[in-house]
Parts: C-alpha cells; sequence; structure tokens
C-alpha cells in the first residue's frame, strides 16, 4: 500500500474513522463503492480502497490510498473456469453458472480474506489509535470468515466494525421467491409459497450442491470455527454490522423474510462530469431530438460483459430504421470498440465507444439494455423508463423485479429479434404508466440520499 497522509483535510481535534472500502474486482462490484468512497474522501473521510488493479487510476485520481487485489482469476487452479464461466453467461445454464461461483467467488474466498487482514493489520500498525471502519462489497466476502469465528486480526480487540453494500440485486434465499436465477414471478398465495419450498429443496440438494461444498470448505479453510448450512448467499448479509441495498424498498419484491440486517439506502445518484465530456461529433442531433415533441430517443447498451453486439444493439437500430420520428443512439461500453464496417448503420441511429449513460439518460425515452443491475439502477435515477433483454442468470433476477417495480418490459430473450424490441420499445412509449413510474422512482430514491444514510450509519460506528 502507499501511504498517503491520512489527517488530509481533517479538522483539529479526534480524528475521523479511516474508511476501508474493499469489492470484488469486477466494475459492476468496484465502481459502486468507488462512488460512494469518493463522497466520503468529500465529507472529510480519509479512504483506503482494497480492489482490483485495473482500478487503481480511478482510486488514486479521487484522493484515496490504494490496496490491491491481485485478480480473481490469479489464485484459481483450474484454469477451465474461465471458459466454463464464460459459457455460464452465454446459455445460462445454472450448473455452469454454480461453477463459476464456486471457481472465482468461493475458491478464492480464504486468499483474498487473507490479503484483507494483512492490509488492516499494516493500517493499524501505521495508527494503533485510529479507528478503521470497513465498507465492503457484499459478493466479495472477505470479511464474512470473521463474522463465523476466524480470529480476530493482530493489533485489534475486535473486528472493525463493518458496513454491507448490496451492489446486486438482493440474493438471499425467500420462502417468497423461487430459487435465485429461476426467474419465476413473485407470488405469495399459498399454492406458490408450497411450490417455492419444494424447489428450493430440490436446488439444494442438486444443481446448488457444489456451492452448499465450496462455500463449507471456503469457511473451513479460512479459519471459520462456525460453518453454515445454509445457502451460501445468506452468509452475504449476515456477516457486516449492517447491510444496504442500493435502491429504494419499490424496487425489491416485499419478502417476509428480509435479512435482518438488510436496510435500503436507495439508488447512487446520477454521476456526470463536467468539462472532462467530449461530446460525439452527433452530439448536436440528440439534443435536437430532444427538443422536439414528436420525436423519441431509444438509447440501447449492450452493457460491458457481453459484447456480441448482433444481440441488442444491431436488431435495435434495425428495428426503427427509416423511422423519422425515432433516433436511435448506441454506446458499446468499451473504449475503443467498433460495430465493425459490415454493419449498414440506418440513417436515424447514432453509435459511439463509450458514452455515460448518466449522459444521454436524461435525454432518453426508453433505455434497451441487457438488465445489468447497474444498468437498470441508471435508469431509475434518470427517470427513464427499460425494456430489459436479461434473460441469463442474476440479469433474469433484475428483469422480474424491475417489471415488477412497473417502470420495465420484458423481452424475454437475451438476444430478441428485432420484432421483439419493435414491439417492447413501442409498448412503452404508448403507456404513460412506464414513464410516471420510473420518474416516481427517481423522486423516491433521490428523497432516500443514500450517501447521507451511508455517513450516518458511519457515525453511529464511530468510537
Amino acid at each position: 500500500m502507499t501511504t498517503p497522509s491520512l489527517a488530509n483535510g481533517e479538522p483539529q481535534g479526534k480524528p475521523k474513522p479511516v474508511l476501508f472500502f474493499t469489492a470484488l474486482p469486477g466494475e459492476g462490484h468496484t465502481y459502486p463503492l468507488i462512488t460512494i468512497a469518493s463522497s466520503m474522501i468529500k465529507r472529510g473521510y480519509p479512504v483506503v480502497f482494497h480492489g482490483g488493479p485495473q482500478f487503481e487510476g480511478d482510486v488514486v485520481a479521487m484522493g484515496a490510498e490504494f490496496s490491491p487485489i491481485p485478480s480473481m482469476l490469479d489464485p484459481v487452479p483450474d484454469p477451465e473456469a474461465v471458459m466454463a464461466a464464460g459459457q455460464a453467461i452465454t446459455d445460462g445454464r445454472l450448473p455452469l453458472f454454480v461453477h463459476g461461483l464456486v471457481n472465482f467467488l468461493y475458491n478464492t474466498m480464504p486468499v483474498r480474506t487473507q490479503l484483507l487482514e494483512d492490509a488492516i493489520v499494516k493500517l493499524k500498525e501505521r495508527d494503533p489509535e485510529r479507528q478503521i471502519i470497513i465498507v465492503h462489497e457484499l459478493c466479495s466476502m472477505n470479511v464474512t470468515p470473521f463474522a463465523y469465528g476466524r480470529p480476530v486480526p493482530k493489533g485489534f480487540s475486535s473486528f472493525p466494525k463493518t458496513i454491507g453494500i448490496g451492489a446486486v440485486n438482493i440474493s438471499a434465499p425467500s420462502v417468497d421467491t423461487a430459487p435465485f436465477s429461476m426467474g419465476l414471478p413473485y407470488d405469495t398465495s399459498p399454492a406458490c409459497l408450497l411450490r417455492n419450498k419444494e424447489l428450493h429443496k430440490l436446488a439444494d440438494q442438486g444443481p446448488w450442491l457444489p456451492l452448499f461444498e465450496a462455500a463449507q470448505r471456503a469457511m473451513r479453510e479460512a479459519g471459520c470455527t462456525t460453518v453454515p448450512e445454509s445457502h451460501p448467499f445468506g452468509t452475504w448479509y449476515a456477516g457486516p454490522d449492517v447491510c444496504f441495498q442500493m435502491c429504494s424498498a419499490s424496487m425489491e419484491y416485499p419478502l417476509s423474510d428480509m435479512p435482518p440486517k438488510l436496510r435500503f439506502a436507495g439508488c447512487l445518484p446520477p454521476k456526470v462530469s463536467g468539462s472532462d465530456f467530449k461530446a460525439p461529433s452527433w452530439w448536436g442531433d440528440v439534443l435536437d431530438s430532444a427538443a422536439k415533441e414528436y420525436k423519441k430517443i431509444v438509447f440501447v447498451s449492450q452493457g460491458t460483459a457481453h459484447v456480441d453486439y448482433s444481440q441488442l444493439i444491431v436488431p435495435t437500430m434495425e428495428a426503427f430504421r427509416g423511422r423519422d420520428d425515432i433516433l436511435v443512439v448506441a454506446t458499446l461500453g468499451i473504449r475503443d470498440a467498433t460495430l465493425g464496417d459490415d454493419i449498414d448503420i440506418p440513417e436515424n441511429a447514432r453509435w459511439t465507444d463509450f458514452l455515460a449513460y448518466d449522459r444521454i439518460l436524461p435525454h432518453a425515452d426508453v433505455f434497451v439494455c441487457n438488465a445489468g443491475y447497474g444498468s437498470t439502477s441508471h435508469a431509475v435515477t434518470n427517470g427513464t423508463p427499460a425494456v430489459l433483454a436479461g434473460e441469463v442468470l442474476d440479469k433474469k433476477e433484475v428483469t422480474m423485479r424491475a417489471v415488477y417495480a412497473g417502470y420495465a418490459w420484458d423481452l424475454e430473450s437475451a438476444a430478441p429479434s428485432v420484432e421483439q424490441i419493435r414491439i417492447g420499445v413501442e409498448a412503452v412509449l404508448g403507456d404513460r404508466r412506464y414513464k410516471e413510474r420510473a420518474v416516481e422512482l427517481k423522486k423516491e430514491n433521490e428523497g432516500m440520499d443514500c450517501m447521507k444514510t451511508i455517513e450516518n450509519q458511519i457515525i453511529e460506528f464511530t468510537n
């Protein structure tokens, strides 16, 4: 770790605690915590960020100390895990999804837990009297073993207070829902509660069993004296002292058995930079279209993980080819990416390699995307209704919740046809209730002020 002056910018008197952030080394897991960390730095808190090396530039730029976590792949003994996880994303088969979780999350957990312990011990040795509060992305699980009997790190009388951040939809098993990834509608009728019970039993004893075994093995290897036998996802919410889900309660199912430590903080606020925005050459077309009442802007993104643009971006362009009342705007999600010279771009379509969601969504009338949790959160915070192609794994669960919340249409396919996209977009544009609900959720989340909520918890935990 590099060593900044932790007292920079602090008032005289008792110093604020050091906030130690840690997240799974992936964009969807790390960037929400970077956003929170940046806000806490502006509020006068010193921050150490324990994350993947690809995020070092962002961490240092916001004024935090960086503590590296090696790539998730480095400690994995099975090189076939990479291919298997990629195939799981492509075909959505649960056994491969479980295989990916076993290799990337649980087989690496003992190593990542030790890395976290080493980092906070060094931090404590540097300033023994300074309180440390950990802000932990729930999927990283590197603080979880300390809640199940792993010895307290050297130099600590007790493990630091820990705030868990939910950057994916609530994954804890519930009697009110079918097993995670099945994507069955929320239904608490007596028949469906019985169905859910049996499905959980079958899943836990069948396709989920390798995950149970891997989680229990990882907990023992990480020094736990108590190894829970319940579903591994449940321990995500049991480890921290408190957990915050980064959305409003209206965006999730009203579970009767919600994890007891879980609270709703609201979505992260839109993040739009100012003078550093390099507008595409066609940006004036967006502003002109947004100013015309009859013209609608359809924004489409394939995300950053699934980069087959023929699945969503190209068919969305084709769905509205020749329509002078619609402008399609696409972002490829990866800097310097290109659609290729072989693709015939319609006259009413524009694309760029990278465009921040919070830059374009205020102008968009509908957002077509593959239902990443972050993407749907951006839709809500900008009051933009969504059309979702989330059909596999966690994206199906995100889609079902967005539909339940009332601001989204489900395309029921990860690679929808031109006609499916046209029907979905026109349904949303033709029914004002989608837009009204998106705006209602936007106001609801703004009123929650998630950053203040998190800071209040930090203040409560401060000695």
